[in-house]
């Protein structure tokens, strides 16, 4: 997952070549951002490492260095993939957290099946796990305060946030399963929340810590 910053520097790029249909030089995206020239050139040669840009050489028609060749970059699919996901994440997120916000003790069953009935249309790890994430703590807002404040707990014990997502989630789940009723609800959260511990350990650091934000947040929300 890309940090803030270098999102704003791949979404600019995508809107230029988007407009231009050419090569994008850094010195453009540096004007658009006001930022200078090398702190853009940086930045998009990290976003062409992991992959988000792909580095083209262009002929410098200028008549003062004729046939001399300019660094170009233009968005690969995988920056294409980003922006579809940074949409879907920001629905997402604020469609849980509301949730969350208006959810009433005595309604939990109904958000929870209403929520599972949801997650197979959801493609991303990140998105899937965050709905994981709240179908748990609808069940631990109906046992009260203390249950919830055990997995805050749990947060601050942890010296990494994938660390913090893996005991968050085994110590919510630890307190949920004794109240839910064995059944085909119970046993398809169990099975999402195995499969969520198996993504926490295959997303990346970013990943990592975009969740971490939501479970901190929506533990407020919770409250």
């Amino acid at each position: 997952m890309l940090t803030r910053r270098r999102s704003q520097f791949l979404e600019r790029i995508r809107e230029i070549y988007q407009e231009t249909g050419e090569p994008v030089h850094y010195i453009t995206v540096a004007k658009a951002l006001r930022v200078s020239k090398w702190t853009a050139y940086d930045v998009l040669l990290e976003l062409e490492k992991e992959g988000f840009l792909e580095r083209q050489y262009v002929v410098n028609s200028n008549e003062k260095t004729p046939g001399r060749s300019m660094i170009m970059f233009v968005p690969t699919p995988l920056a294409e993939s980003h922006a579809t996901f940074a949409l879907d994440w920001q629905e997402a997120r604020s469609r849980l957290l509301e949730t969350l916000s208006n959810l009433l003790p005595r309604e939990a069953g109904r958000v929870a099946r209403e929520l599972l009935d949801e997650m197979p249309g959801k493609a991303h790890p990140v998105i899937t796990s965050a709905y994981t994430l709240t179908i748990l703590l609808v069940y631990l807002k109906s046992l009260g305060e203390k249950a919830l404040q055990l997995v805050r707990s749990a947060l601050k014990k942890a010296p990494r946030p994938e660390a913090g997502l893996l005991l968050a989630t085994g110590t919510g789940w630890g307190l949920a399963a004794n109240m839910l009723p064995q059944g085909n609800l119970a046993g398809q959260l169990a099975a999402y929340l195995s499969r969520l511990q198996e993504q926490i350990e295959n997303l990346t650091g970013g990943e990592h810590k975009l969740l971490l934000d939501f479970l901190h947040e929506a533990l407020e929300r919770a409250s």
